[in-house]
């Protein structure tokens, strides 16, 4: 299996490289920077700007460097860049909070696996919309794996039984799906999570790498775990055509396009449970506590 997503990686290298030529031109004819400007560099310093203590879960951030925790009690609480507490919700009646993507900070998806029930809200995490995929009218997706918001804030699915990650919109309709993923990768994949970021989608599967498909749901490229250097992913982030991942007790950060890891040495000594990034900002979870680091320079 590693040899078919190598195989699929280079039929669409070129095309990325095309890709990243032209985002460079806009940005550079808009006059603006990335949002996601600020890519942690290897050797960098920190300054330690908030140490919060906590017992989470399961952690993310947004573009406005506002960082969300969930904690053993099924409760997320959104800090701001300073590390204020800002905004809380809990909800126990749909089982565990098992994924929270929060690339719209004013769209947050909240996943709730086990009853295949996604709700999304306001940046005050009030609720918006609820999607019961179970109840689709044309389309039940009754076992769904991962979900992450789209970048017109519709939905992307991934429906194991039908093995094709769809689209959903507001009207809960299907409006795009991939062909069927067991023709294209070899095999039936259950997906461990799920982003969109920059016009891809990318999902990871456990033992195999990250797949990309196109924003119409249409396979696009592949990134193997042995490119990773790593076994296994659980989450990770895509920071302008990079994927910045926490593994073996470092941060990466791996370049699409010239296929090479590069490891950035961590602020804290203590081995986290995860790492997130953004703009020139480290948030670091570990067992008791949640920590903000600002990149010396940025």
């Amino acid at each position: 299996m590693p040899s078919i997503i190598s195989n699929l990686c280079n039929s669409a290298i070129s095309a990325l490289r095309a890709n990243a030529v032209v985002l460079l031109f806009l940005c550079l004819l808009l006059g603006v920077n990335s949002l996601w400007a600020g890519t942690p560099k290897a050797g960098g310093g920190y300054e330690l700007l908030k140490s919060i203590p906590l017992t989470a879960n399961l952690m993310t951030t947004d573009f406005l460097k506002n960082v969300y925790v969930v904690d053993e009690q099924n409760k997320l609480t959104k800090y701001d860049s300073l590390g204020n507490v800002v905004a809380s919700y809990s909800d126990s009646k749909y089982g565990r909070l098992t994924a929270v993507d929060a690339s719209s900070p004013f769209n947050v998806l909240l996943f709730y696996k086990d009853y295949n029930t996604i709700v999304t809200t306001d940046m005050k995490l009030n609720v918006k919309r609820l999607f019961k995929l179970s109840s689709l009218a044309n389309n039940p997706i009754n076992n769904a794996p991962v979900a992450c918001m789209s970048y017109d804030n519709y939905i992307w699915v991934y429906d194991a039984d039908a093995s094709r990650l769809k689209k959903i919109d507001h009207n809960y309709q299907v409006i795009y799906q991939s062909l069927d993923l067991r023709n294209i990768l070899g095999e039936a994949v259950s997906p461990s999570f799920l982003l969109e970021r920059d016009g891809l989608i990318y999902m990871n599967i456990p033992k195999m790498g990250i797949v990309m498909f196109d924003i119409y749901g249409t396979y696009y490229s592949s990134v193997s775990n042995t490119d990773l250097n790593k076994d296994d992913l659980a989450v990770f982030q895509v920071v302008q055509q990079k994927i910045v991942y926490f593994a073996d007790k470092s941060l990466f950060v791996y370049d699409i396009l010239d296929r090479m890891p590069e490891a950035v040495n961590l602020p804290v000594a203590t081995s986290p449970k995860d790492v997130k990034v953004e703009k020139g900002r480290i948030y670091v979870l570990t067992d008791d506590k949640l920590m903000i680091y600002s990149q010396k320079n940025n």
